[in-house]
């Protein structure tokens, strides 16, 4: 039972990690040509995906194992895990440095937008979840 939580938490976190990196890919590529990889390096943007996917399976786990029932366990996860990707949301976009600096000059003049744009971030891992959560645990 646990590989199979465990894999579904990986592959989601895998999974999160890699939209989270296409994501930011667009801005990078897009007219606009803002990077901010700097900040929001391919290192942070897959140990952010992996805490949160490891955390997730690792809350199922004691869940399934204390409440032993599998969809009242579906529902706290999907509702704390909602609420955190919600909160954390929040956190990026009201989290404001004013000494925030950027090397390159497209990503300095667009740094007011940069924790708007983290802020979906906080996102992919939850969706990630629900996506794998059914091919892994049934």
């Amino acid at each position: 039972m646990f590989q199979r939580i465990f894999f579904a938490g990986l592959s989601s976190s895998i999974f999160g990690a890699l939209i989270s990196i296409a994501y930011f890919s667009v801005f990078k590529y897009s007219p606009l040509a803002v990077d901010f990889t700097e900040k929001a390096s391919y290192l942070y943007l897959l140990s952010f995906n992996l805490e949160i996917g490891m955390s997730t399976c690792l809350l199922y786990f004691i869940l399934i194992k204390l409440l032993k029932k599998e969809n009242i366990t579906s529902f706290i996860v999907g509702f704390l895990l909602s609420g955190v990707s919600i909160s954390i949301a929040l956190l990026f976009m009201f989290k404001v440095d004013p000494e925030l600096k950027f090397t390159n000059e497209n990503s300095e003049l667009f740094k007011d937008f940069y924790y708007y744009i983290l802020a979906p971030v906080s996102f992919f891992p939850v969706l990630s979840w629900f996506t794998f959560k059914p091919i892994f645990i049934k």
